[in-house]
C-alpha cells in the first residue's frame, strides 16, 4: 500500500510546484518514502495559486472599488472570489528558461479537472467528491517504474475514496476547487498591501494592489472587483476566468482501479 501514498505527494508536489516556478528535474523519490510533507508544499502552492483570477464578462458599470484604500479593494476582491461558483485557474512560472503550467476548471467543492504540464513532468487529473482520477505518458513511471507506464499508457485510472492516499489528495485539490479556501490566501496580507495606479488587464479597466511578500494583484473596476491576475515577484503569474461557465466535469469511462494494479 506504499505507492499509492507516494503517488500522493507526486501528485502535490508537482501542483505546487506549477505555481511556486519549481521544476521537478530532480522529483522525490517515490520508493524510498523521503521527501518535505506534502501538505505544506501544497499550502505555498494554493497561496500562490489563489493569486490571480481573470475577468471575462462584458463591458459593466463602474464599481468603485478604485477609490478605496489598498485594503479594502483586496477585501472586496476576496468577497467577490468567495461568491464565485464555478471558474478557472490558469497558472504559468517559468524557472531557468523551462516552463511549468496549471490549468484547472473549478466546478464546485472537491469538484474540478485540469492539466498539469513541466518539462519533466504532465499529467491530466479530475477530483469528482473524493475520488481522484489521473491520465499521463510521463507519471506512473516515477510511480511504478517503465513497466507500470507501459501497462498503463495513457489510460485512465482512479484511486477509490475509501483510501488514505485519495484523502490526502482531496485536500491537495479542495485548496484549488474551494472559492473560500482562495479568498482567505487572497487575502492574507490585506494590511500591509500598497495601493498602485490604474490600468487595464486584456482591456478590462484594473487597479494594483502590490503585497509586499506575495506580489501584484490585479482587481477588476467594472463589474464585480474580482481580482484578474496575480504576478509573483519571481516569474510567473495566475489568472482566473470564465467565472459562472458550466464545465460538466464527469467521470472518465474506462478507468482502471489503480490500487489493484500496484497491489496485484
Amino acid at each position: 500500500m506504499e505507492r499509492p501514498s507516494r503517488l500522493g505527494t507526486a501528485i502535490a508536489v508537482a501542483l505546487a510546484g506549477a505555481a511556486l516556478g519549481t521544476q521537478l528535474t530532480h522529483p522525490p523519490s517515490l520508493t524510498s518514502g523521503a521527501g518535505r510533507s506534502p501538505h505544506r508544499r501544497v499550502a505555498l502552492g494554493a497561496a500562490v495559486i489563489s493569486a490571480a483570477l481573470l475577468l471575462t464578462s462584458c463591458a459593466a458599470a463602474p464599481n468603485g472599488v478604485q477609490k478605496e484604500s489598498a485594503f479594502a479593494i483586496v477585501n472586496a476582491a476576496g468577497q467577490a472570489l468567495q461568491s464565485a461558483r464555478t471558474l478557472e485557474i490558469q497558472a504559468t512560472s517559468t524557472t531557468q528558461g523551462s516552463e511549468a503550467s496549471l490549468t484547472f476548471d473549478i466546478e464546485g467543492k472537491n469538484v474540478g479537472g485540469g492539466t498539469f504540464t513541466s518539462s519533466t513532468l504532465s499529467f491530466q487529473a479530475e477530483e469528482l467528491h473524493g475520488i481522484d482520477y489521473f491520465r499521463s505518458k510521463t507519471l506512473w513511471s516515477q510511480v511504478g517504474g517503465a513497466s507500470l507506464q507501459s501497462a498503463l499508457g495513457n489510460r485512465w485510472v482512479y484511486i477509490a475514496a475509501s483510501s488514505s492516499t485519495a484523502a490526502e489528495l482531496t485536500q491537495v485539490f479542495g485548496s484549488l476547487t474551494s472559492p473560500k479556501a482562495l479568498a482567505q490566501q487572497l487575502t492574507k496580507d490585506a494590511k500591509s498591501s500598497v495601493k498602485g495606479k490604474g490600468s487595464r488587464f486584456e482591456g478590462q479597466p484594473v487597479i494594483s494592489v502590490t503585497e509586499p511578500h506575495a506580489g501584484t494583484i490585479y482587481v477588476a473596476t467594472t463589474g464585480a472587483p474580482y481580482p484578474l491576475r496575480w504576478v509573483e515577484a519571481s516569474p510567473g503569474y495566475v489568472d482566473f476566468r470564465d467565472f459562472g461557465r458550466r464545465f460538466n466535469i464527469t467521470a472518465p469511462k474506462g478507468a482502471l482501479n489503480l490500487q489493484h494494479l500496484l497491489t496485484g
